[in-house]
């Protein structure tokens, strides 16, 4: 498998969810959908620029229980989930419902993740070409689609929620806190090669968990406004 197949792969999450999310939502604008990706691409620059710099402050070199998990929640948290929630308020609310603004985030955080994950792979991919070894590059692709993608995915839903809750003057800061707080803590135990990895698991899983109650909650308080 070469590595335009390998990147194209990274992906297929992205495009399925597309064409699902344009068949079952006839309030989707295909517009809105193609402008979320493009401002998916475009978060990638200014986050990674940031944590550059933000990684060579001494408190991020060390290896201790503290540096790590300070590490994980502010840089990998708080940093990429403020700039995703910057760039995700330049998707349009006005002109769509609540269920297709949700599909245009959810499609956001699938770009950010595979656009993250093409940097990874084509990384791995350098790191081995000439010396075999590509099924350790297929794994970790695989792994990325259902580990960090989709916690990208999931904490994108949360911002989200909160942005669409905010612009409606009911601000509860709580969807965002979560995402900040899981993505940290996804990376936090995804750094461990023991078994306290499989944590990480368990923070995909309730970050899925927090932004389904999120977003029933928004339906219901829309409905009742309404």
């Amino acid at each position: 498998m070469n590595l335009y197949a390998l990147l194209g792969i990274c992906f297929i999450p992205t495009a399925v969810f597309f064409v699902l999310a344009v068949l079952l939502n006839k309030t989707l604008k295909i517009r809105y959908c193609l402008w979320a990706a493009l401002l998916g691409l475009v978060t990638i620059l200014p986050t990674s620029f940031i944590q550059y710099y933000v990684l060579s402050l001494p408190i991020f070199n060390g290896y201790t229980f503290a540096s790590v998990m300070i590490t994980a929640i502010l840089f990998n948290g708080l940093i990429e989930e403020a700039m995703k929630m910057l760039f995700m308020c330049l998707i349009p609310q006005k002109k769509q419902t609540m269920g297709a603004f949700f599909c245009c985030v959810i499609l956001y955080g699938l770009i950010v993740g595979g656009f993250e994950s093409v940097v990874y792979i084509v990384k791995k991919f350098q790191e081995i070409q000439g010396q075999g070894g590509k099924e350790i590059v297929v794994q970790l692709l695989l792994n990325r689609i259902f580990s960090a993608q989709a916690i990208h995915t999931f904490c994108a839903g949360l911002s989200g929620l909160y942005i669409w809750n905010f612009r409606r003057q009911k601000k509860n800061p709580m969807p965002f806190i979560y995402a900040v707080l899981l993505h940290g803590i996804y990376n936090f135990f995804a750094s461990f090669s023991s078994g306290y990895k499989w944590l990480a698991i368990v923070a995909i899983l309730f970050a899925a968990v927090e932004c389904r109650i999120f977003y029933v909650s928004t339906i219901d308080k829309s409905e009742k406004s309404a």
